[in-house]
């Protein structure tokens, strides 16, 4: 019975010992391991056959866009699920200075405009990805849509309405907005013009604009219940 007794008293010693010795979770080492998680789910994306289009669909990765196929989807999901565990385990371990970021957001993502096949790789695309004629097309849709959005909001006090300013060709022009119940999809047009438009003076060398508007817009005015730019 005592060598029980002693024997016991070991065991249950050299298991506090181990568990005391066991290795502290560092914040560098598991953001390192999420970060693989992350790049290996990214290398599941790439590579996929054009023949696998209509299949795919297209998935917010952190930083990027990546089409994802069924035949993967299961161990992408995983990987994404493990890499969300280490940030938040991370998270909890962390003991450095709390820092307040006031810059962009590093996980903002530009506009994208679907799945297409690239290069013979399925890709999702962005502005830049584009040939010129369906730039010019998304534009010459998308302009009017954003001149007319709010043209169902009266205007009775100047100070609500704001001025946008955006490019056609070497044009400047003053889109205004206001509050709106779905200001979002305003927002979102708008920036799908911006990113179509930089796309545009980059693949078109014979736009030679110049930067400085040379009338630019001053402020707002209500006139007859609508909003009007003055110069």
């Amino acid at each position: 019975m005592k060598y029980l007794k002693h024997l016991f008293y070991a065991f249950l010693c050299s298991t506090l010992l181990f568990v005391g010795c066991k290795k502290e979770e560092s914040y560098d080492e598991l953001t390192s391991l999420a970060a693989d998680k992350i790049q290996q789910a990214v290398k599941l994306t790439e590579n996929i056959s054009c023949s696998d289009l209509k299949e795919c669909r297209v998935d917010t990765l952190y930083y990027t866009y990546v089409p994802v196929h069924p035949s993967f989807e299961q161990a992408y999901n995983k990987l994404i699920t493990e890499a969300a565990a280490l940030r938040e385990r991370a998270q909890k371990v962390y003991k450095g200075p709390i820092v307040y970021d006031t810059s962009v957001s590093p996980n903002y993502l530009p506009p994208h405009f679907g799945i297409r096949c690239i290069a013979g790789k399925l890709k999702v695309a962005s502005a830049r990805d584009l040939e010129l004629s369906e730039i010019n097309q998304r534009l010459a849709d998308l302009l009017p849509k954003l001149q007319t959005f709010f043209d169902d909001i009266p205007c009775n006090d100047p100070s609500k309405w704001h001025i946008a300013p955006f490019r056609k060709d070497c044009e400047f022009i003053s889109i205004l907005y206001t509050d709106k119940e779905n200001f979002a999809e305003f927002g979102n047009m708008a920036e799908q013009y911006n990113h179509l438009d930089n796309a545009k003076r980059t693949l078109d060398k014979s736009l030679n604009c110049s930067t400085t508007n040379d009338k630019p817009a001053k402020g707002v005015i209500c006139e007859s219940n609508k909003p009007k730019v003055t110069y």
